[in-house]
């Protein structure tokens, strides 16, 4: 039986991110992988001579002093980035508006939100600052820690904004400034929040997690050559060079334990016992791999920002599809829909035409996606093929229809089409019934993820820091790497 430090289970961001750490403090790493390649959510995949983003999404937290910059310098990392001037493009009907960092084409459509986005801005900096000053006390002893850990917060507790906003919804900082009755500006924000928070209302989401989630465009939004599964390979490549190991295509199959603690992790090819486990996932995904009963997903609130999945489709088209457009990503509104999840709206990617990784000469990978409750999914599944086909048949031409009414020409341009749903993320990427976005960002303290009392187990990922997506997982990571230092 092999013997390791620590072993992590799951290669997302977290679990990397926790093993090139570890690795370059010089710890026994194992880090076990069920897909072909690392990454999860953040995975590349390749097909008929395309490569695909798991998901449609956008860099951030790379800027000088972010969260990815910080860890790049940890790890000797250098990201092959390329900068966006021109985050996304945001179109509802008639209305398209251009999100730059100086919010340019915003401002001159909603001029009476001036005020509103220059706190958020403030407020940003301030947060972003913060998240420097957590990951400045990597390292350090405990003594010192506390005292600049002290010397960071106690400008900020006083911080007047900071408090309030921490106390309120996205609705109400929204009616402090005069614009809760702005309907067309309210529903540019709400479309916002569900992309960079997974919320559906403002109402359901945390001002003060809104501030960096509104932060996205400003704050140096960037692609990478090869995509953003680029990442996730340099930091497994990373873990490699540190002397660690990362062992694709091995799915961890149970924990067993001995009194409380962990005594192996059992895999289909083998067993490995650790003196600490990582796991990249949420409860659940801790439940299910000790024999327990995994939660529901979210109980079915629409304010539940655990219910959330995906569905996506990633696509084959001609370069000249796209069109000449300010940049590579669309969020696509449904004219006058209600809700925005559901194919109400759509986020879309397409690969960057000078990068030749990316798709054959003259064509794009484009890469679709659009928030869906995961319960119905798994209630055609259960039904069997042909309801399932037919759901993702439904799902399919609504998402291609929206995406046709601003892309004249995109489905006489496609090569192939192929969807996934919560079902498929669940499957290559083990999360737990396939939903996505970590937990709801109605409070600022992240919910127990090791409910077990486990003293040898440590959680990672979305659903155990509050944050923006990569930068918010990376900077948990961090600190739960540097608490299991001790441990070891």
């Amino acid at each position: 039986m092999e013997k390791y430090d620590v072993i992590i289970v799951g290669g997302g961001i977290g679990g990397l991110v926790a093993g090139g750490l570890l690795a370059r403090s010089g710890v026994r790493v194992l880090l076990l992988e069920q897909g072909v390649h690392v990454g999860g959510c953040a995975a590349t995949f390749s097909h008929r001579g395309y490569r695909f983003d798991a998901g449609a999404t956008i860099g951030c937290g790379f800027h000088c002093g972010g969260p990815m910059h910080w860890l790049a310098e940890q790890l000797h990392i250098s990201w092959p980035l390329r900068p966006l001037p021109v985050a996304w493009q945001y179109c509802d009907g008639d209305l398209t508006l251009a999100l730059d960092p100086d919010r340019s084409s915003l401002l001159q459509r909603f001029p009476e939100s001036l005020g509103f986005w220059r706190e958020q801005g403030e407020l940003a900096d301030g947060l972003w600052d913060l998240s420097e000053c957590l990951l400045a006390l990597y390292g350090q002893g405990r003594m010192r820690q506390a005292a600049s850990l002290g010397a960071c917060l106690v400008p900020r507790i006083k911080d007047v904004q900071l408090l309030r906003l921490a106390s309120m919804s996205v609705a109400q900082w929204l009616k402090g400034h005069g614009l809760a009755d702005n309907k067309l500006f309210c529903r540019f924000i709400d479309a916002q929040l569900l992309i960079s928070a997974q919320t559906a209302r403002a109402a359901d989401c945390n001002a003060l997690f809104a501030v960096l989630a509104l932060d996205l465009p400003r704050r140096s939004p960037c692609v990478f050559d090869g995509g953003m599964g680029t990442v996730a390979e340099l930091i497994g490549q990373a873990i490699g060079t540190s002397g660690g190991q990362v062992r694709c295509g091995e799915k961890v199959q149970s924990l067993t334990l001995q009194g409380e603690r962990i005594g192996e992790v059992v895999t289909e090819k083998g067993r490995y016992q650790a003196k600490e486990v990582v796991v990249n996932g949420s409860s659940a995904t801790l439940a299910l791999l000790l024999g327990k009963q995994a939660p529901s997903a979210g109980g079915g609130k629409v304010s539940d920002r655990t219910a959330w999945g995906a569905f996506i489709l990633h696509l084959g088209v001609e370069n000249s599809t796209m069109g000449e457009r300010p940049g590579d990503h669309l969020q696509l509104l449904r004219p006058e829909s209600i809700g925005l999840a559901e194919g109400n709206s759509l986020f879309l990617s397409a690969s960057p035409s000078s990068d030749p990784t990316r798709a054959p000469s003259g064509k794009r990978a484009l890469t679709i996606s659009t928030h869906t409750r995961v319960d119905p999914w798994w209630q055609a599944w259960r039904q069997g093929k042909e309801a399932y086909r037919s759901l993702k048949g439904e799902y399919t031409e609504a998402a291609l229809n929206v995406a046709a009414g601003y892309i004249p020409g995109m489905r006489q341009g496609m090569d192939f089409c192929l969807a996934g749903s919560p079902v498929t993320y669940a499957r290559y990427t083990g999360r737990h019934l396939g939903l996505v976005g970590g937990y709801t960002q109605t409070r600022l303290r992240a919910p127990e993820q090791n409910r077990f009392g486990l003293k040898n187990c440590t959680l990672v990922g979305d659903n155990s820091f509050p944050g923006q997506s990569m930068a918010g997982v990376t900077v948990g990571a961090t600190m739960a790497v540097d608490l299991l230092l001790r441990r070891l």
